[in-house]
């Protein structure tokens, strides 16, 4: 008998086990049930309530492939929280002559049993529902009192320790730069560059880009209007902010917080960014850029990232792909505006990798030299794993501490600031574990002896760039370019290479 096995934990969970324990707990039932476990998949930080998990999704994607006799997961709530998800999910779990067990709430076919995985999925529905209800109504008295309600704090605003906004004189001074800038008919592109020249920065930190900015002209809390609810939070599963609510639903309250800029000129700045508004961009197709996240620019160690330009040839629209430096297009903080064709570039960098893989007359040698690497990698991430796990259980702990709090009685709102700050610190050591994660995990040193003896002497497909992105991946640490000159640094001490000069474009 075969299965795959599906665990999740989410940021509103109660006392839900961890994804390990939850695995734990499904292998000990497989093995006592003599079930193989063909696939594990797991999703981190997604809730139940909604079916937009990926691994879930990838799970209803495979099994009409691997028709397993089970899915296995830990408990129904870690399946789905919506019973109508549930009763869709399950009966395609069944066309493919399967059946759902939940390990730790087992039950026959009974008539009995299946009321029971009803009541139990209802149950689990409620929590999720009264849950949000419960944290809403606490939101809602803060947004009464203009007080902060959770999220990124704008910049040029602190939170005083009774919740409420008030001015960041040395961050106020950069917004209101922003908005006289733009005023004065300035482009987006120069108040970027002004901004980053002069070393000021976002409220994360970071160098001001399009998006940053855009979205702090538009916030209406910098002529001191509150507003909350005013868009869901997902729609189809996804957010989307360009949704609004009806009037009802939304709060809204004039003058409620301090203003850094004045209505007139809030107002009149929408206005202008309203007439600068472009059409919708021509449809083009999807173009995969292999170099992406490898291509480096040699001016200042930015990513180079793929773009793309429309000219007119002979009377006909003709669309061109370049790579070009991020700091350079985004943020204005880079002098190198060259632009790089795409086919050339890329060419140069795949022959590159066919001449390193052939070049090598002992291959035993090689895949001892990549076995090695591989070994450092898979170690010096499981010891990170460990320092980071450890955190997110006490970060996990925190927050049930809370929810037990709200379930007791307490008001949900006195805890949100918190909430959302744990849920923040989650967010952090989830990804942190997820970069974690080795790209070799499961790789053996006879798999990477077979892959070269298939690989010596072939030439790379042009023509699947999937595939060119992953080799790329796999054999290139670094490609610097630099005035035209590609400087290529392999990932294993065996492969090497001059530097390949492949020109520029505007």
């Amino acid at each position: 008998m075969r299965a795959v096995a599906y665990a999740r934990f989410s940021s509103d969970k109660q006392r839900e086990e961890s994804i390990i324990a939850q695995l734990r707990a499904i292998h000990r039932y497989a093995n006592s049930q003599g079930i193989e476990i063909i696939k594990e998949y797991t999703d981190e930080g997604k809730s139940a309530s909604t079916d937009d998990r990926p691994a879930f999704q990838q799970m209803f994607l495979e099994i009409v492939q691997y028709k397993p006799d089970f899915v296995l997961v830990h408990k129904l709530d870690r399946f789905a929280r919506d019973r109508f998800d549930s009763i869709f999910y399950r009966r395609e779990i069944q066309k493919v002559g399967a059946k759902l067990i939940a390990v730790d709430q087992p039950m026959d076919d009974s008539p009995e049993a299946g009321l029971q995985e009803g009541m139990l999925e209802l149950l689990a529905e409620y929590y999720i529902r009264n849950l949000a209800r419960e944290v809403m109504k606490g939101m809602k008295e803060n947004a009464y009192k203009a007080k902060y309600n959770g999220g990124w704090i704008p910049l040029g605003y602190d939170i005083n320790p009774d919740g409420h906004y008030i001015i960041n004189d040395d961050e106020a001074k950069t917004v209101r730069i922003i908005f006289s800038r733009l005023l004065q008919g300035n482009s987006y592109g120069y108040i970027i560059g002004e901004l980053n020249r002069q070393g000021r920065k976002t409220k994360r930190g970071k160098e001001f880009g399009k998006n940053s900015l855009y979205e702090l002209l538009k916030n209406e809390k910098y002529c001191g209007t509150y507003v909350f609810n005013e868009t869901p939070k997902r729609l189809n599963g996804k957010r989307n902010n360009r949704v609004k609510k009806s009037d009802t639903e939304i709060i809204r309250q004039e003058n409620a917080i301090p203003a850094i800029v004045s209505r007139e000129d809030w107002n009149q700045v929408q206005e202008v960014m309203n007439e600068r508004k472009i059409g919708p961009r021509e449809k083009v197709d999807n173009v995969v850029y292999i170099l992406t996240g490898v291509l480096k620019c040699g001016h200042c160690g930015a990513a180079m990232v793929g773009n793309g330009s429309t000219k007119m040839v002979n009377g006909e629209r003709k669309r061109y792909y370049y790579y070009q430096c991020n700091n350079a297009m985004r943020t204005q903080s880079c002098n190198n505006k060259k632009r790089y064709p795409k086919g050339k570039i890329e060419n140069a960098v795949l022959t590159q990798i066919e001449k390193g893989v052939v070049r090598p007359n002992n291959i035993e040698e090689l895949a001892n030299t990549l076995w090695a690497d591989i070994k450092i990698i898979n170690d010096s991430r499981d010891e990170e794993k460990v320092g980071f796990e450890k955190q997110l259980q006490d970060v996990e702990g925190k927050i049930n501490h809370i929810i037990n709090a709200i379930e007791k009685g307490m008001n949900p709102g006195d805890f949100i600031q918190r909430m959302n700050e744990l849920r923040e610190q989650k967010q952090y050591l989830t990804g942190k574990l997820s970069e974690r994660k080795s790209p070799f995990e499961g790789i053996t040193k006879q798999d990477i002896l077979l892959f070269l003896k298939r690989q010596r002497g072939k030439l790379i497909l042009r023509e699947n760039l999937e595939v060119c992105k992953n080799i790329v991946a796999s054999y290139i640490d670094k490609a610097t370019l630099l005035e035209g000159n590609l400087d290529i640094t392999f990932k294993f001490n065996l492969m090497s290479c001059d530097k390949t000069g492949v020109g520029g474009g505007t």
